[in-house]
């Protein structure tokens, strides 16, 4: 949730931006125009049942789509692979035979790890995709300010509306760039 907050943060702007041209030749491609891009991502803001955050993701060919993760979830592949086999709340055997099984299969964690461990797997279904832009949908956002309107959608769909004149064009560009383009930058 940090992360996804920082990130919904440092793309905003007190003043509006304009779009660089590559990055807007690049959207153009996937989506159309700009103003399909904005359509979808105000529609799909707030028609989001409950709470979370709604991305604008890039995969390695180079097409944008837009993905919504609930509650605190996360926009990367690998984040929510958890492979655990032993559920100790079933297990007739002993602890120590359980965690002796686990040490013997591939770590599910492998965050600072080196050699075999430190390959990237994606999750069952994990697709490589980077976020470059999101939009916070959790309720005490916009509710302050925007209220709840009609039928609990009105005061998402102009949250929605107000932030797309807020965004950072050039921080959407600089996290859309390949890897090896950018600088690394701290998250928090």
């Amino acid at each position: 949730m940090a992360f996804n907050n920082h990130f919904f943060f440092e793309a905003l702007s007190p003043e509006p931006t304009a779009m660089p041209e590559a990055l807007q030749a690049d959207l153009e491609q996937s989506f159309g125009s700009i103003e399909t891009l904005r359509h979808e991502f105000v529609v799909t803001a707030s028609s989001m049942f409950g709470p979370g955050f709604v991305w604008l993701m890039k995969n390695r060919a180079g097409k944008y789509t837009i993905l919504c993760t609930y509650l605190a979830g996360s926009p990367f592949p690998g984040a929510h692979y958890r492979k655990q086999t032993v559920d100790m709340n079933t297990e007739d055997k002993s602890v120590s035979e359980a965690i002796r099984r686990l040490q013997r299969e591939d770590p599910v964690n492998t965050v600072g790890a080196h050699g075999q461990h430190s390959q990237k797997k994606l999750a069952p279904g994990g697709i490589d995709i980077t976020p470059v832009l999101c939009i916070n949908m959790w309720e005490h956002v916009y509710v302050a300010d925007y209220g709840v309107g009609a039928g609990g959608v009105g005061g998402k769909k102009a949250f929605a509306e107000s932030w797309w004149h807020t965004i950072d064009w050039s921080k959407v560009e600089e996290r859309a760039k390949p890897a090896q383009g950018r600088k690394p930058s701290l998250l928090i």
